[in-house]
């Protein structure tokens, strides 16, 4: 009877360890981007990755500069049928990473400055900035 109580604690604890492992996790991903494309967050401003965007430069993002506030949600919508990876200029600047075509992702700006960004994906001459208030 001993060892069956003992069992039934160690799998409850561990079921126990697993739930809590996974809300930490999904807390963790809340601070800085999300390509989850389920809304659910309104954000304070809207980047998009206008069709065709590969080669177009600065041009490729609409608006190619955005101001925000430290703490503001910064949704990059990609309306482009093709995959794109945005990533910082420079460490501490906004990261989007891998967003599919048709979907987005959010970034919370957690540092004030004026960031660049950029696709890092092969050929692609896609840059944006971001400039963050305090």
């Amino acid at each position: 009877m001993d060892r069956q109580r003992f069992r039934r604690a160690a799998l409850a604890t561990g079921l126990w360890a697993i739930v809590v492992g996974a809300g930490v996790a999904g807390l963790m991903g809340c601070g800085g981007n999300s390509n989850n494309n389920t809304g659910g967050v309104t954000p304070n401003s809207i980047i998009s990755i206008v069709p065709g965007a590969f080669n177009k430069g600065a041009m490729a993002f609409s608006p190619a500069s955005d101001t925000v506030h430290v703490g503001h949600i910064v949704r990059m919508q990609n309306n482009d049928g093709t995959s794109h990876v945005i990533m910082p200029l420079t460490t501490g600047g906004p990261n989007w990473g891998t967003i599919s075509g048709g979907r987005f992702a959010d970034y919370t700006a957690t540092a004030q400055g004026k960031w660049g960004y950029h696709c890092t994906v092969a050929s692609h001459t896609m840059s944006g900035e971001l400039v963050v208030l305090p």
